[in-house]
């Protein structure tokens, strides 16, 4: 049986490749919104089991604006938030807003896998 699935919401072409090979590593399924658009579609149209959500709060993907709509749609999943800003910053604006987490870009494939072994259970047989 696969486990729960990992949502990243970025528009972020080098934490993208990051995320999905600490997924391949870790033999974790994901599913990548490249947009807030795509974000909300996959939210509302399938995607229902999932462990941990990663979201970009640039602009691109309007990450601060979709904390609420994550609330509605997830509310018991994870959220971790991904900055380019001031990590300092950017953390007690995240955690206010619910994340159980916020990391400063950029993130290695080995930071993620470790985040994945805190957040996501593995599959089973």
């Amino acid at each position: 049986m696969m486990p729960p699935a990992i949502l990243l919401i970025t528009g972020d072409a080098e934490t993208e490749r990051a995320v999905t090979e600490a997924a391949r590593r870790t033999k974790r399924p994901v599913t990548v919104a490249r947009t807030a658009h795509e974000a909300v579609k996959i939210l509302s149209h399938g995607l229902k089991d999932l462990s941990l959500i990663l979201l970009d709060l640039d602009q691109d993907v309007h990450g601060v604006t979709l904390f609420s709509a994550l609330e509605d749609c997830h509310g018991a999943t994870p959220v971790v938030a991904l900055t380019g800003c001031e990590e300092g910053y950017m953390k007690p604006l995240a955690m206010d807003r619910g994340a159980a987490g916020c990391l400063g870009k950029p993130v290695t494939a080995a930071r993620f896998a470790r985040l994945f072994d805190t957040f996501c259970p593995t599959a089973t047989k």
